[in-house]
């Protein structure tokens, strides 16, 4: 079961991925760096999903592989994602190198509490600070059948990270199915969001 549920947020993510990418052509600079680093985050989920599919009961080297990505897709590719949503909710976009930084500075954050062993408690901030995020992001889209898919987003998202995700709040429902459905549906919303938002006239 939990290789199906992969296999459908491989699917999802890697098909966002690619229709980000490709609509971001034509777009001025920074708005397409915001699709862009969205399109990247949707990617980095897509190959943790595929090495969950894959890997997951391989060698050790595999499994170090998988263990990679999944830190990659967690905690650098969905602040992200989120961050995306943020940027083009309040239409203040960041340039390619800013964005590089963040991913640079998500990567450093991740190590240095690893190193600290706080690893249990960053893996829930993150979950709380990205559903926080993406409902702030939600309620700030200007035009309202959007920000109600913002909202739709943020529900799939929090019910995922907060109840069967790797920073669940309550460790007795931690399902990896679950996780994994909600996450799918989640992605390709959240990217769906921050696309078309970018579309949206400012007033």
């Amino acid at each position: 079961m939990t290789a199906i549920t992969f296999s459908v947020l491989f699917l999802s993510t890697l098909v966002s991925a690619i229709w980000l990418q490709r609509s971001s052509k034509g777009l001025a600079e920074q708005p397409r760096a915001t699709v862009q680093a969205a399109a990247l985050s949707c990617l980095f989920i897509a190959l943790a999903a595929l090495t969950e599919t894959l890997f997951s009961q391989s060698t050790n080297d595999m499994q170090t592989l998988h263990r990679m990505l999944g830190n990659l897709a967690y905690y650098a590719a969905l602040p992200m994602l989120v961050s995306a949503l943020l940027v083009s909710a309040l239409q203040q976009h960041w340039s390619r190198p800013a964005w590089g930084r963040w991913l640079i500075g998500l990567f450093a954050l991740f190590e240095l509490l690893r190193r600290m062993e706080q690893g249990e408690l960053y893996t829930q901030t993150i979950a709380v600070l990205a559903c926080a995020t993406m409902l702030f992001a939600a309620v700030k889209i200007r035009q309202p059948l959007l920000r109600g898919i913002g909202v739709i987003a943020t529900i799939n998202m929090s019910l995922a990270l907060l109840l069967f995700g790797p920073g669940t709040l309550v460790a007795e429902l931690s399902n990896p199915s679950a996780y994994a459905v909600l996450l799918a549906s989640a992605v390709p919303i959240t990217a769906h969001v921050i696309r078309l938002n970018i579309q949206q006239p400012e007033h």
